[in-house]
């Protein structure tokens, strides 16, 4: 097992923030903003998938379907309406929260454009009961200095935030609409290189400029980091979502990279040996689950699906290799 050097690995982030404004109607109806946990309306959806303008599928969705699940949404008349229902059209965007994101686009020293039009974005996890998210471009570029090193902006949006996850009950997934429909901004940096011990006061610098607006929300929630993570030598960028403690960034962008850099030096392993796999090397292992207590392997089994086992030759040791402590193939 070798001992592991982020320094090294020539680590490159991105940061998402997604940041709620303190205004009082939602993005695009008259609702107060309110976080209940009591609900006197109750309804359900199922999601389908629908060809885009360029009369094209769009993968997420179809897997989403695949998955047949029900979506049930609870609802509370001081908190939402029948616009989070997609019951009624949206009303006129906000005001407030324009003029919020016009004043982070200048404290950034964000390009803004001359007009701004709502665009939808696909959701296919049921979060919103439309189907997709609509967000607004608002500007591009811009930068702000945290000590000795500017940060760049590629763009700020305004859009609307998605419904709370209230839990799952087998092909049922449960939706609270109070915040479906929260306006907030979304804040995406260039990629810089940094060490992980400097991320959070990156994040940090940024969320004190938001803040000093006076015009967002505080606590638990109403801030979140999305982080995109490469290495030097991996040629892909990770997106780990919903970073909500500013402590975690550290650890996740180290694990990731940790991660990206294990199955770096797994994939170069792989090359270097003559590993074959033929066609006669499937075996049907059904009948060796059929006890099995697991209840993904028991439905699959009902619906006469087949368990397969494959062997790779020339594989010894391959899938026990681990470059790193928790970092193996197929982990």
């Amino acid at each position: 097992m070798s001992e592991f050097s982020i320094d090294e690995l020539g680590v490159k982030v991105g940061l998402e923030i997604h940041q709620q404004l303190a205004t009082n109607k939602k993005l695009f109806c008259n609702c107060t903003p309110i976080d209940t946990d009591e609900y006197s309306i109750k309804f359900q959806r199922k999601l389908r998938a629908a060809k885009s303008e360029l009369g094209e599928y769009d993968p997420a969705a179809l897997f989403e379907k695949s998955k047949s699940k029900t979506i049930m949404y609870f609802a509370n008349p001081e908190s939402s309406c029948l616009v989070e229902q997609d019951e009624e059209p949206p009303h006129e965007l906000d005001i407030d929260a324009k003029k919020i994101s016009l004043v982070i686009a200048s404290a950034l020293k964000s390009d803004v454009f001359r007009e701004i039009y709502p665009m939808r974005k696909t959701v296919v996890d049921g979060s919103n009961t439309t189907g997709f998210q609509r967000t607004m471009l608002i500007s591009q570029g811009g930068s702000f200095n945290v000590e000795d090193k500017e940060i760049g902006i590629q763009s700020i949006c305004l859009e609307e935030d998605a419904a709370k996850i209230l839990g799952e009950d087998g092909a049922i997934k449960k939706y609270g609409l109070e915040r479906l429909g929260v306006p907030l901004v979304e804040i995406a940096t260039e990629p810089f290189e940094v060490k992980p011990h400097e991320i959070k006061k990156i994040a940090l610098s940024l969320g004190r400029i938001l803040r000093s607006t006076k015009k967002v929300k505080r606590g638990l929630g109403s801030i979140r980091q999305d982080v995109n993570v490469s290495i030097k030598d991996g040629n892909v960028v990770i997106e780990v979502k919903g970073v909500q403690q500013l402590d975690q960034l550290e650890k996740v962008v180290e694990y990731e990279a940790k991660r990206q850099h294990g199955l770096l030096k797994i994939s170069k392993k792989l090359q270097e040996i003559d590993w074959i796999h033929r066609d006669n090397d499937r075996k049907d292992v059904t009948e060796l689950f059929k006890k099995c207590k697991s209840k993904i392997i028991q439905n699959a089994i009902k619906k006469n699906q087949k368990i397969v086992g494959i062997s790779f030759r020339n594989m010894s040791g391959m899938f026990g290799y681990s470059p790193y402590e928790g970092i193996r193939l197929g982990k």
